[in-house]
């Protein structure tokens, strides 16, 4: 786990790379802040996929390869007359931001330990209440590392 805890800090961490990409007024975190704004990037929960053992000593584990996911969340308020399509289309806009630099940094710039990074899949998830509309659009990074 240490591998996506450390890419998903690399990405929404204090000194992450997304703080500088991501349109001014976007609050970047590495997880939920307390008090979200009306337009935030923060991380998720990290989940376990396949994880095999690759090599062992004396009955230790040695090396293993572990295949990760974890969340990446775009949320977008709207207050007042804001509608469910505006706010899906500016957290698609950020959410583009986001896949197209994973795309491109395919190792997070050589992050140790890590292989492939790459976005496994997006939801978009609209509402609408008193106060105004929102979007929740999900990133679904999948993380593939070689722990030696």
């Amino acid at each position: 786990m240490s591998v996506a805890a450390s890419a998903k800090a690399r990405l929404v961490g204090a000194s992450g790379v997304l703080a500088a990409l991501l349109p001014t007024g976007v609050k970047v975190s590495y997880s939920p802040p307390r008090d979200i704004p009306d337009e935030a990037v923060y991380g998720g929960f990290t989940t376990s996929g396949p994880v095999a053992l690759k090599a062992m000593a004396g009955g230790v584990r040695v090396k293993r390869s572990e295949d990760l996911t974890f969340h990446l969340y775009v949320r977008v308020r709207g207050k007042g007359r804001a509608t469910t399509e505006t706010t899906d289309a500016r957290a698609v806009v950020i959410a583009d931001i986001i896949t197209v630099y994973i795309a491109a940094h395919t190792t997070l710039d050589d992050l140790a330990e890590l292989k492939l990074i790459q976005v496994q899949s997006i939801e978009l998830e609209g509402w609408i209440d008193d106060d105004g509309a929102g979007t929740t659009l999900t990133i679904t990074v999948a993380v593939e590392s070689y722990l030696s």
